[in-house]
């Protein structure tokens, strides 16, 4: 059997992606490249290209952006019978040409929604499928549905010192992140918030870093925890990672998305939704007091990074 090739492109995503990247990796019918968008950086070799570079900016030539182009195709050798791009918008219309014609199926996939990010929706059509898990986007743009996964369901037991664990970047929702954080710790919760941004920032509970937490100790922090928090973003209706882990986890979600009560692993003992503007004290500390429900592992297994990749990658 002839091996299938297939490539990746993807920007930093907090080491998800790998996970899909290991999966392809695990059959021996497939030759995998995988490509880092974020590792691929460009030095100036001396002060004098940098000042040039900036004048021929002004004329449409980049040459941060041609070397960026030229270190992408440099790892495919040959043509792709799939290219999976994730944030297609970050890639200039030449490169996006260029990996269509090396690609026999030519694949997007949106992590976030085009209200964000409308260049995704001009570049949308040079692609053969592009992928979504914004409803709104789906209907819209005829895209295909899909949802983020399960990377993990294997979570050691430690003791319990928390009630509630939330890790964010520092984003659009900060004043909603501090103001949750704020009435939980008044009203007798013991959290960890942390928030992750590229200098030190001050807020009464929320605990600064200057370093992407890693899914390790994101998942040492689940697993001394009761529940986990997720603060989705206005743009965003799709299910965050933060929902998979905690199905994958069997770990208590609370959620600002009321959209997680449309999926059939939904229960009220195991997610609860709130009003981050209108929480409910009480109500949190009965849901943190309810028995965990278990959901069928038939429900669990078509959110996983297998079923994933086998969707995505025609498996």
């Amino acid at each position: 059997m002839a091996s299938k090739k297939i490539t990746l492109i993807y920007p930093f995503a907090y080491g998800y992606i790998d996970f899909v990247v290991k999966e392809l990796q695990n059959n021996p019918n497939i030759t995998v490249t995988d490509i880092k968008t974020d590792s691929i950086k460009y030095t100036y070799p001396n002060k004098l290209v940098k000042i040039w570079n900036g004048v021929t900016k002004l004329f449409g030539r980049n040459i941060k952006k041609i070397y960026f182009n030229q270190q992408v195709l440099k790892q495919i050798s040959e043509k792709q019978d799939i290219i999976f791009v994730i944030r297609p918008d970050l890639l200039d219309v030449s490169l996006l040409k260029e990996l269509k014609q090396n690609s026999k199926i030519f694949i997007a996939y949106l992590y976030d929604s085009c209200k964000k990010y409308p260049r995704q929706l001009e570049i949308a059509h040079f692609f053969n499928e592009v992928y979504s898990y914004e409803k709104e986007d789906i209907k819209q743009y005829n895209f295909i549905e899909t949802s983020n996964f399960i990377y993990d369901e294997t979570l050691e037991s430690e003791e319990i010192k928390f009630d509630i664990f939330n890790v964010s970047s520092y984003d659009s929702r900060i004043d909603e992140i501090d103001k949750v954080s704020t009435d939980l710790f008044n009203n007798g919760f013991t959290i960890y918030f942390v928030l992750f941004w590229f200098e030190k920032l001050t807020y009464p509970h929320l605990i600064s870093t200057t370093e992407y937490l890693s899914l390790q100790e994101t998942k040492k922090l689940i697993s001394q925890s009761k529940a986990m928090i997720d603060i989705q973003r206005q743009d965003q209706k799709g299910l965050s990672f933060r929902t998979f882990e905690s199905l994958g986890y069997r770990k208590k979600l609370i959620t600002t998305n009321i959209a997680v009560k449309d999926y059939d692993f939904y229960h009220p003992n195991n997610i609860l939704v709130v009003d981050s503007n209108h929480l409910k004290p009480e109500e949190i500390k009965n849901f943190l007091e309810l028995k965990y429900v278990e959901i069928s592992q038939n429900i669990i297994n078509q959110y996983n990074v297998k079923n994933f990749t086998k969707k995505i990658f025609k498996l």
